[in-house]
């Protein structure tokens, strides 16, 4: 009885030795206003794991599993491009791999970034399609949400373009 009692206790801790904690932290802000955003949904990608943020911005999303994996975070919220960053951290060290994608948009006549040259002009330029900047304070991801708008973006475009062509 005694030896069944050990090898009970032996196979318990056994397996709960495979029980791994996956759990992130962070806070979403807007990147226009510094302002923390609330109601962003949270997604563990690949995973059935959704959260929101609360009134301060702030998540936390994971899981108890049997077995360690490495995370993909995907915050969307509307009228802002989607951020996803994949957590891969061992002992030595910790990797963050963002989403990058970009789509070209096309002006809607041709644009002169030296109004004295028409001979170089733009048609279209390139812009991305996911936010990507992010930091890391306190085992905290910091996740900044740009906006979603097109025309804004392409007039920033068009003034950094010509603000290098004055000077």
């Amino acid at each position: 009885m005694h030896i069944k009692f050990l090898a009970f206790i032996g196979i318990s801790l056994l397996l709960s030795s495979c029980d791994c904690q996956i759990i992130v932290n962070g806070k979403v802000i807007s990147s226009e206003t510094g302002k923390p955003i609330s109601g962003a949904k949270i997604e563990m990608v690949d995973r059935n794991l959704n959260s929101a943020t609360d009134q301060n911005g702030n998540f936390r999303i994971g899981e108890m599993t049997g077995f360690c994996y490495s995370p993909k975070i995907k915050v969307t919220f509307e009228n802002h491009k989607p951020f996803e960053i994949e957590l891969d951290s061992d002992s030595q060290s910790q990797n963050y791999k963002v989403k990058k994608e970009s789509e070209s948009v096309d002006f809607d006549e041709p644009f002169y970034p030296d109004p004295n040259n028409k001979n170089t002009f733009i048609i279209s330029t390139w812009i991305e399609k996911y936010s990507g900047n992010f930091e890391i304070k306190s085992d905290s991801l910091i996740i900044y949400l740009d906006e979603k708008n097109r025309a804004k973006e392409m007039e920033s475009i068009k003034r950094n373009l010509e603000n290098k062509n004055s000077g």
